[in-house]
């Protein structure tokens, strides 16, 4: 009786596999017949750039891609002009020792600082309405973070900002 009924359970099963295999979905059949004419997006087809110059003992071939106009030379020789001449900028960081509109507590912050770190050089700037005592110039994080962390134990206030720092190019 086990015997008949694990066959029977057996032929059931597989029947029931060949029928769900033999049935196709709608998708199949919406996606094979699918299709779609792509070609009004692709490139153009490369252009021949070269030009022949007949000269009186041979012919030669130039590639015309690599022509500079002489307006083109203008613009670059300007905007060369532009950049040797103007200071340009890195983001760096830089230690905020104070901030808020009392001037006298600023320059006492100022003073502070000159006495705990000489070397350093705070600045006091006026950024309306409020001061600002600021000190060093950073490149990085890693570079400001051993300094910063020597400032913190004298100005409990004192944080990390972004800033720009002006680097010539002379």
């Amino acid at each position: 009786m086990r015997g008949s009924n694990s066959i029977l359970i057996a032929l059931v099963l597989s029947a029931s596999i060949a029928c769900v295999t033999g049935i196709k979905s709608n998708k199949a059949r919406s996606a094979a017949a699918y299709s779609e004419d792509l070609a009004a997006y692709l490139p153009p087809e490369p252009v021949d750039t070269t030009a022949e110059i007949a000269t009186n003992e041979h012919t030669i071939i130039i590639d015309s891609t690599f022509f500079i106009t002489a307006r083109l030379d203008a613009a670059l020789a300007l905007v060369n002009s532009y950049n040797t001449t103007k200071t340009h900028y890195i983001e760096g960081l830089t230690i905020q020792l104070y901030s808020g509109n009392d001037r006298s507590s600023a320059k006492e912050v100022q003073l502070k600082a000159f006495r705990h770190f000489p070397d350093s050089n705070p600045k006091l700037i006026f950024d309306q309405p409020n001061y600002k005592v600021r000190m060093g110039s950073f490149y990085t994080q890693l570079e400001a973070y051993p300094v910063y962390k020597s400032v913190q134990s004298k100005f409990s206030k004192a944080i990390l900002v972004p800033t720009r720092i002006p680097v010539s190019n002379k």
